[in-house]
């Protein structure tokens, strides 16, 4: 376990924007020598306040063996700058992985190859880990010998508080046909937690989609037979604000169609048709709720 009362400044890698998911271009000089339980990774751009709260929020949590790795794809005030001076610079647990503004999906492969924990948590740079989520999700795994666990959240809009709580499935199948059709997701990727081993055996987050690059890697777990498990109890907090409103909901039709393309259960004539017309209409909804506002 690491020990958190040793000062050790933020780590840095300098930028080398990688293409593959290969854990051998780590570079040394940043792997920490101790393996912790848990690497919480946060990717972030231009976030500065959000991610200081995030950051706070893990280091205040009641289980201590993790370590946490933040991904700065590319922000115009450099985040080391960011925990520098929100005095942060001292916690050993804390490094940092720089590169130019890539995307979404290569900064979240950087973080999983500079990561080192058995377990991967994500978490991203507007939520806020409750202080007992890590505690519960080290009970939840060695309890269950799991390797996937995707947890309930509580929505913070205008200062009201509500709690989400997610659906759970007999089976992978399931899951996956609740993730093409149901009009909210059946999962939070915030606060998702995966054993290192299962996503270097999938291959990490496809680069090659610029939206939904979560959606794809549980729909390629499920399809591959990892059964997520659930933990019914929230340990993320998600603020609810213009900036992580989806603008581009119907834009975003041309990735779902790809998905329910690439993972639709059944290859029955008009099936892919079908579950189309059914996204198409909800994301039409949201769509419209978010112009009303």
């Amino acid at each position: 376990m690491t020990n958190p009362s040793i000062p050790a400044p933020v780590r840095a890698e300098h930028p080398h924007p990688p293409r593959q998911a290969d854990r051998a271009e780590v570079d040394a000089a940043t792997t920490p020598v101790v393996r912790p339980t848990f690497t919480v990774c946060i990717v972030v751009r231009d976030r500065a306040a959000l991610l200081v709260n995030a950051v706070r929020s893990v280091l205040a949590n009641t289980y201590q063996d993790f370590e946490l790795v933040i991904v700065d794809d590319g922000s115009q005030v450099p985040v080391g700058q960011v925990i520098d001076e929100a005095g942060l610079t001292t916690d050993r647990r804390i490094r940092v992985v720089s590169q130019p503004p890539t995307g979404i999906a290569e900064a979240r492969n950087r973080g999983l190859r500079a990561a080192v924990g058995r377990y991967l948590t994500v978490l991203d740079s507007d939520d806020e880990l409750t202080e007992d989520a890590l505690a519960r999700l080290h009970q939840l795994l060695t309890s269950t010998g799991q390797s996937w666990v995707y947890a309930d959240y509580t929505e913070i809009t205008q200062g009201v508080d509500r709690p989400i709580r997610l659906p759970e499935y007999a089976s992978a199948d399931r899951m996956l046909l609740g993730v093409l059709t149901r009009p909210r997701l059946p999962f939070k990727h915030s606060g998702t937690t995966i054993d290192r081993q299962v996503l270097d055996r999938i291959g990490g987050y496809d680069e090659t989609f610029r939206l939904f690059e979560d959606i794809e890697l549980v729909l390629r777990a499920l399809r591959s037979g990892v059964h997520p498990c659930h933990l019914a109890h929230p340990i993320v907090r998600f603020q609810r604000h213009d900036g992580n409103v989806t603008r581009g909901r119907l834009g975003g039709l041309v990735f779902w169609f790809r998905l329910i393309d690439m993972y639709r259960p059944w290859r029955f004539p008009g099936v892919g048709l079908s579950l189309k017309a059914l996204r198409a209409l909800s994301e039409t909804g949201k769509w419209l709720v978010t112009r009303i506002r």
